[in-house]
């Protein structure tokens, strides 16, 4: 026999590269032990029957017929529960193997069993049957293996994996395939991973067969990857794809199952061939979104956990393959630049009411603030347009800063509200998150949920105040500050402009009117018109002239009255105009 002559265990697609460098190297420890154990000489003798006369400490007493005893050593006997099987009366088979030093026969029970077993073992060999043994000792390479005669089995041989303690095998009782047998020396060569690969082929093949679609059965999770969960049934492994795994869309495997996992799976397909089982963890149980609006009807309460936070609200898992959204709209009466996040956390547990339910789309709707008394309800009774409150600033964007009212209520100052200066760059140049500011009620818009608010209310506008010391009918003076096609803008005080139409700047007709003025020229004009609601003051040049006019004639006149001699209408008109043209 020749070391490629031993079994072929790398065939075995079970095999792992250690043990594969492992088998390696038992090939070339069994042809050293080939050589060293399979050439001791031939054991001759007939099979003899022989009474066992008294069991000794270590040794048996047997009669050898006449008057003569002889001994065998009780190591030769085969050992059952701790214990030697052979006791005083048994009857044995021996060999005999030569004489003692006193010329008494010597005998073997041990070669005779050998004797007795090499028939049985090489038609086992031949029929391919295992044969019962006792695994005796450690070896190099293996071990030996008590079948009638000592046999060795390699290392590699022992078990389907590399077994790291051989030493704990002694004692053992196996059954293993004879490899070789050389009949003259009594040696022989076994294997039991070759009887255990077969086996376990035989029963998996039988569990496959037993194995139908539609079945339902237990495993252990072995591994769960993103793309699916690979299940130990016992006899083969089982597969469970990703969208099997959970009703619950988008889910990772991993976060349902876990290696270890005892779980119970419904068979979808099996391959025979390639031992390839589909197999489904949802299917155990119905679609859940069946019955779904019976179940959370609109308006009953659901409690979830948040799972997924987004700009647009936060999902909540109500149970397996049932996932609801939170609108951010519906976190909370609290109006303003708020985020989801603001409200809930990722794992809180949430208590919500259903707002929609729609099974064709799987859309689950839910509110919190719907479970909260409304604010808006009675906004206008507590804070009713022109009222002042006082809050602090929540945030500011580019078109305002929010203002709390109180824990639901933020109001918005909207930049043209904030000062009366002609333009706000931008909110925060005037105001600061957490400022406390004093606002007033503009406008309050319920069903929109909107309340407008303003600080520059909270003063008279310089339109208002100029207005109130010079209503209309006034002469007042300003500066020219710029030209439009249809007239000149007067600055009439700070951050107050009125306009001169075209037609008022003079008594006569003025094509340009900026040939007419210049810009930064003062002037005296007559307040004509205004415009409340557009905040517009119409001015008038000529009417001012007249008025100075009609005053420097009265004024003249009364002068010229009270002088000796008095004067005439024409001495007084040209008066007036020297007045005017002195302007």
């Amino acid at each position: 026999m020749t070391p490629d002559s031993t079994p072929n265990p790398s065939k075995d697609q079970n095999l792992s590269a250690e043990d594969l460098e492992f088998e390696k190297a038992m090939k070339e420890d069994f042809a050293s032990y080939l050589h060293t154990h399979m050439h001791s000489q031939e054991v001759r003798g007939e099979l003899v029957d022989i009474t066992v006369v008294e069991v000794r400490e270590d040794r048996v007493l047997i009669d050898t017929g006449g008057k003569s005893e002889s001994t065998i050593p009780l190591e030769e006997f085969a050992v059952v529960d701790g214990k030697p099987a052979v006791k005083a009366g048994d009857v044995i088979k021996a060999i005999q193997i030569g004489k003692t030093d006193e010329g008494a026969p010597k005998y073997s029970h041990k070669e005779a069993r050998k004797r007795l077993a090499q028939k049985g073992i090489k038609e086992a060999m031949d029929a391919k049957l295992p044969v019962p043994g006792r695994i005796t000792a450690v070896v190099k390479g293996g071990v030996m293996v008590d079948i009638g005669l000592d046999a060795f089995m390699p290392a590699s041989q022992v078990d389907l994996f590399k077994v790291p303690n051989l030493e704990s095998l002694v004692g053992m009782e196996i059954e293993a395939y004879v490899l070789e047998f050389d009949g003259r020396r009594n040696r022989a060569v076994l294997s039991r991973r070759q009887l255990l690969f077969e086996r376990r082929e035989n029963q998996r093949k039988g569990f496959l067969e037993n194995l139908t679609p539609g079945a339902i059965v237990k495993g252990k999770v072995k591994s769960a990857l993103e793309f699916g969960v690979f299940v130990d049934l016992g006899m083969v492994d089982g597969f469970i794809p990703r969208e099997e795994v959970s009703w619950d869309r988008g889910r990772a495997p991993e976060e349902v199952l876990k290696p270890g996992d005892e779980v119970e799976v419904k068979i979808m397909n099996v391959l025979s061939d390639s031992s390839r089982i589909t197999l489904s963890r949802k299917r155990l149980s119905d679609n859940p979104w069946e019955g779904i609006e019976e179940r959370f009807p609109v308006g009953s309460t659901v409690q979830g956990e948040v799972i997924t936070i987004q700009p647009y609200g936060a999902f909540l898992h109500i149970e397996e393959g049932i996932t609801g959204m939170i609108h951010a709209s519906d976190m909370a009466w609290t109006t303003g630049n708020k985020k989801p996040q603001d409200y809930v956390r990722l794992g809180d547990k949430v208590t919500s009411l259903v707002l929609e339910v729609n099974k064709d789309k799987r859309r689950l709707s839910l509110g919190l603030k719907q479970l909260l008394r409304d604010p808006w309800a009675e906004l206008e009774a507590r804070f009713p347009v022109g009222s002042r409150l006082k809050g602090p600033i929540t945030s500011i964007t580019n078109y305002g800063a929010f203002v709390k009212l109180d824990d639901t209520i933020e109001g918005m100052v909207h930049v043209s509200d904030i000062s009366w200066e002609k333009r706000v760059n931008h909110p925060k140049d005037h105001l600061k998150v957490g400022e406390e500011v004093e606002v007033v009620v503009l406008k309050i818009d319920g069903p929109n949920r909107r309340i407008s608010l303003g600080i520059k209310q909270l003063a008279d506008s310089p339109y208002d105040a100029y207005l109130k010391a010079n209503p209309i009918g006034s002469v007042v003076t300003g500066k020219v500050t710029r030209f439009a096609p249809f007239g000149a803008f007067v600055e009439l005080a700070p951050s107050l402009e009125g306009l001169i139409h075209i037609s008022q700047i003079d008594d006569k007709r003025v094509e340009l009117p900026e040939k007419a003025l210049q810009v930064g020229q003062e002037v005296t004009v007559k307040i004509i018109g205004v415009e409340k609601k557009n905040q517009k003051i119409s001015l008038s040049r000529r009417e001012a002239m007249k008025a100075a006019e009609k005053a420097n004639i009265t004024a003249y006149m009364k002068k010229k009255n009270d002088a000796p001699g008095g004067m005439n209408f024409g001495e007084a008109l040209r008066a007036a105009k020297e007045g005017r043209d002195g302007e």
